[in-house]
């Protein structure tokens, strides 16, 4: 029976994990998993992205994985062969945030690549799913398993941090000013017909943030969908 690599934690939150073949049908069914149990756990709205996060992490371990060439690891924590990955969820009681973990026995430690780096063709587990990752997530980071391999993780909010509220400032109303009785109203100011008016800038204009847009992150996950 297979059991989990990941170490034993107990914050009174919600976990969850599934240990998957090591396989090209792995990443589709993370997503499902990860799917079924942000909706279970009253978060659809983080579904799309929490998806696409485990979609880009369990290709990464599935590729580091060939490079694997031991098929079992004889250990007294986890009886897991090295043909596996593993993918866990949680949810600490003490945190707003959704954790997404996934395990490899790969020791390698991934690194993201730039978008201008060539492409030479190779499965390597550095691959510009990592740069999505580092767009779309709070925080991520690698470790140590207790056993045996690395543990790739992210970190997503599980609702959007409130804006501080503005300081009020006290309203006064102007002056009154008495108007004598039977003075005539002052005639508005004329405007030219063709003259419209100019919308003026208050803010800079903010720079484009680098990385796909939530448009493009949605075709992705759609064509994912589509392939399972």
């Amino acid at each position: 029976m297979l059991t989990s690599p990941f170490p034993v934690e107990d914050d009174g939150g919600g976990m969850a994990h599934k240990v998957l073949g090591a396989g090209w049908t792995a990443p589709s069914r993370a997503r499902a998993f990860v799917r079924l149990q942000v909706g279970r756990w009253g978060l659809p709205h983080l579904a799309d992205t929490a998806e696409l996060l485990v979609s880009e992490l369990v290709t990464n371990a599935v590729r580091a994985m060939q490079s694997v060439s031991s098929p079992l690891i004889v250990s007294s924590m986890f009886p897991v062969t090295l043909r596996s990955v593993a993918v866990r969820l949680r949810l600490p009681s003490a945190s707003r945030s959704l954790f997404i973990e996934v395990w490899d026995a790969s020791v390698s430690v991934p690194i993201p690549r730039s978008g201008a780096e060539p492409d030479d063709g190779e499965l390597d587990e550095g691959g510009r799913g990592l740069t999505l990752v580092e767009s779309l997530a709070m925080r991520w980071g690698c470790q140590t398993a207790p056993d045996r391999g690395k543990i790739v993780w992210c970190e997503l909010a599980t609702s959007p941090v409130a804006a501080p509220d503005p300081v009020s400032t006290p309203v006064t109303s102007p002056p009154v000013v008495p108007v004598p009785v039977g003075t005539p109203p002052a005639p508005a100011l004329a405007v030219p017909a063709h003259t419209l008016p100019r919308r003026m800038r208050r803010h800079p204009r903010a720079e484009r943030a680098e990385g796909p847009d939530r448009d493009t992150l949605l075709r992705v996950l759609r064509g994912l969908r589509d392939l399972d």
